[in-house]
């Protein structure tokens, strides 16, 4: 039998190689990201008045919530106006290229099981009740997100 030439003999070594380390970062986990694991616990703080920016910050919620993750949002400023039942005409406008508006992807974290909270100072500030909120919306006791921000567990967002 005759020996291989050696470039053909390196090329044969380094695809050996190569599909070596392949299988190692695949089998680490490394080779190409993947999805978190469900389970994740989120806690989003939303203050913007901005329709576009409180339509992406409850887009982002309600993919994780579901991909089966824990979503906590807690609203505050001028982003509490969406939780009012009676929101402002802002709220209801389509603001997605298919045509939801702010108000609809609330309803829709909330239908999902997401945790909604409004800050516990929106009320007060405004004259108003917590029978002003929506159904599915609580005010939220400060001590309470300030455990959940400092829970290592829980990966805060604000945008």
């Amino acid at each position: 039998m005759s020996a291989m030439p050696s470039s053909i003999a390196k090329a044969v070594i380094m695809t050996a190689r190569s599909l070596a380390l392949l299988a190692v970062l695949a089998l680490s986990g490394l080779a190409a990201p993947h999805a978190a694991a469900a389970g994740q616990k989120i806690l989003t703080l939303l203050s913007s008045g901005d329709a576009e920016a409180q339509a992406f910050s409850l887009i982002l919620a309600n993919e994780a919530r579901g991909a089966g993750h824990a979503v906590d949002l807690v609203l505050c400023g001028a982003a509490g106006d969406i939780a009012l039942k009676t929101a402002p005409a802002a709220a209801m406008r389509p603001v997605t290229p298919t045509g939801l508006s702010v108000r609809a992807l609330l309803d829709k974290l909330v239908g999902q099981g997401g945790k909604v909270e409004l800050c516990a100072i929106y009320l007060p500030n405004r004259q108003l009740k917590p029978d002003a909120l929506m159904d599915g919306v609580a005010v939220g006791k400060p001590a309470e997100v300030a455990a959940r921000m400092a829970d290592a567990a829980v990966k805060v967002v604000s945008p």
